[in-house]
């Protein structure tokens, strides 16, 4: 993309992250090897930028093989999570993705603020693949109502994030109903008692 990162958010101090980072990297790079691994993540990457123009986002920076990416609105950087979780590169590679949507300040083509600190804590938030929304992000999503978002279930639960006092609540994405029914099994959380399924009603567990 040509244009500055300024340019391109406009007058908007209000933007949609994402981070997206590799599950057990460490493990894959000591199973496959560092020529086959950087092979993958050479694909990895190269897809990802491929969603990023797709979903009218701006690839603020790589981090290693993670990527920080912001966008107008919440659908598209949700659009982006979850394309990007399908489509990794390779079978080997699961990602996990958090998105957060808050005020930021431009300097020098990079974003600066609290609100970017809060997304990397929420795509840490759990450490298995899947996508992680802040409470915000998801208020965001239910407002636009996209049509795709329709068809997703999600579950929102509440854990203490590095840095933040007090817990934090927390939205996760899923295309499977039957996966968020049963999300989490023993996981260190407290879990609310609804999740909101694809057809908009509410189960118990």
């Amino acid at each position: 993309m040509s244009e500055t990162l300024q340019e391109g958010a406009g007058k908007s101090e209000i933007l949609a992250l994402v981070f997206t980072d590799i599950v057990d990297s460490t493990n894959l790079w000591k199973e496959l090897g560092d020529r086959q691994c950087v092979e993958l993540i050479r694909r990895h990457i190269a897809g990802g930028r491929l969603l990023v123009r797709m979903h009218h986002g701006y690839e603020i920076k790589l981090i290693g093989d993670a990527f920080m990416v912001a966008f107008h609105n919440a659908i598209d950087a949700l659009n982006f999570a979850l394309d990007s979780f399908v489509s990794t590169g390779d079978t080997k590679i699961k990602i996990r993705a958090g998105i957060h949507a808050g005020p930021v300040r431009i300097i020098e083509n990079d974003l600066f603020g609290m609100m970017v600190n809060y997304t990397k804590r929420v795509e840490s938030a759990i450490h298995e693949a899947g996508i992680t929304l802040s409470d915000e992000a998801k208020n965001h999503i239910d407002t636009e109502k996209d049509l795709r978002h329709t068809k997703l279930a999600f579950v929102n639960f509440s854990q203490p994030l590095k840095g933040f006092t007090k817990k934090q609540m927390l939205w996760r994405a899923f295309t499977n109903p039957v996966e968020a029914i049963f999300f989490p099994v023993n996981k260190p959380f407290r879990v609310s008692s609804k999740i909101q399924l694809p057809d908009s009603d509410k189960f118990s567990p």
